[in-house]
């Protein structure tokens, strides 16, 4: 034992090790765990009213139990500013904030009346909210958004993010985070897209804080995950509706509300919106009437700019893969066969200007309120530099820019 002791002391390194585990192991067994010093937010809520701002925290709180299941809280703090909203939510819980586990940012409408970017610039500089949270807009409070989402979380596991859906393999397709809202923000028109949840009030009127467009829309809600869901005092769980639609931002502030089939015309464009459907109505088919539906199962964007007679024109051609989905005779009968998925020229014909429709739809939106999420600008600039410099000194006002673009929109449509 002796000699083992001698070698020992002859190996400096060791001696370092021991001491090491002698003053710091008795340290890390009795020290308080992290999560009585920080608080891990998975979410975070935005109000403003009567010029004062209320910060909502959805906090993950560390617990044990036997059901595997997250218990979660809201803590909020009100406040004259934002830092100091924040500070007060954090005195509330107790300890300290850091957002950058935040998977979800929910603002209210009335807080995108005025420029976002001054409040989100704050947070993500100060309390490090991260980019690729998902960036959404509530018809209610933002408070009440969260409350409502906890519910849903407790009673069925889906989470907020997952409600909202923001896939390229699901329905709603465009890509609303942070970092996505930051790229329009600072392009030349300054034009972006956040998603947009309604909440319905407990006497069956949702809040959509605006009229509704499109017509009437399938609703995807809480409710058709949940039967007989209990109800909190101010939101019942089964009261959250997605219905595909979309807040149209133009210099960070909120100018209009797109329909699900304005969002899908605008998607038109975008190679990675998959999976919406397009239905052509009244198609004569060996004498009787159908109503098709059609999903887009793929898609190719051929893009082309170029200045004719000092007119900018934008060609795009789509190659769609489309697959029959639903077939509706006269009888009310729904039926899908080989013969029904040969595309005859006239339901080709019936596709292609209920495509244009929907695309020349999106398009009026964009030009009335001076706004450009398809990124116009940006492809003129890259492509035809010299031309567009020349064309906006003549125009005086880049926000213009689309109202002069000749749009050719061309389709190649093949049965999936």
């Amino acid at each position: 034992m002796k000699k083992q002791i001698e070698k020992m002391v002859k190996q400096p390194m060791i001696i370092v090790f021991i001491i090491i585990l002698i003053f710091f192991t008795p340290l890390a067994i009795y020290s308080p765990g992290e999560n009585r010093n920080r608080g891990v937010v998975t979410a975070i809520g935005i109000d403003k009213q009567d010029q004062e701002y209320e910060i909502s925290l959805l906090t993950f709180i560390p617990t044990a139990n036997q059901s595997y299941k997250e218990q979660t809280s809201i803590i909020s703090g009100k406040g004259g500013t934002l830092a100091e909203a924040l500070y007060k939510a954090q005195i509330n819980m107790g300890r300290k904030v850091g957002l950058a586990h935040a998977k979800t940012t929910v603002v209210s409408k009335d807080l995108l009346q005025e420029d976002v970017t001054n409040h989100i610039d704050y947070l993500s500089r100060v309390a490090s909210l991260p980019e690729n949270t998902v960036f959404v807009c509530s018809s209610s409070s933002a408070k009440k958004l969260l409350e409502a989402s906890q519910g849903l979380e407790q009673k069925i596991g889906l989470k907020l993010e997952q409600l909202i859906g923001f896939n390229a393999n699901i329905i709603y397709v465009t890509d609303t985070s942070l970092e996505a809202f930051y790229k329009g923000y600072y392009k030349r028109v300054k034009s972006s897209i956040i998603g947009y949840l309604k909440l319905k009030e407990l006497n069956g009127d949702s809040q959509s804080g605006g009229s509704s467009k499109g017509g009437e829309k399938e609703q995807n809600t809480a409710n058709n995950l949940i039967e007989g869901g209990s109800q909190s005092n101010d939101i019942a769980l089964n009261d959250i509706i997605n219905e595909g639609e979309a807040v149209l931002l133009k210099d960070g502030r909120m100018v209009d509300i797109l329909s699900i089939d304005e969002l899908n015309g605008i998607n038109l464009l975008n190679k990675k919106a998959l999976n919406q459907i397009i239905t052509v109505n009244n198609v004569e088919l060996d004498g009787e009437k159908f109503d098709l539906s059609y999903k887009i199962k793929d898609k190719k964007v051929l893009i082309n700019t170029k200045f004719e007679n000092d007119i900018p024109v934008f060609s795009a051609q789509l190659i769609l893969g489309l697959e029959l989905v639903e077939v509706k005779g006269n009888h009310e009968t729904i039926v899908i066969n080989t013969e029904f998925s040969k595309i005859s020229k006239d339901v080709e014909n019936a596709l292609d200007n209920q495509i244009k429709k929907i695309f020349t739809d999106a398009l009026k939106v964009m030009r009335e309120n001076k706004t450009d999420v398809l990124g116009i600008n940006e492809i003129f600039f890259n492509s035809n530099r010299n031309s567009y410099k020349k064309f906006i000194e003549k125009i005086e006002d880049v926000d213009n820019f689309i109202d002069f673009v000749n749009f050719k929109l061309s389709l190649i449509i093949q049965p999936d």
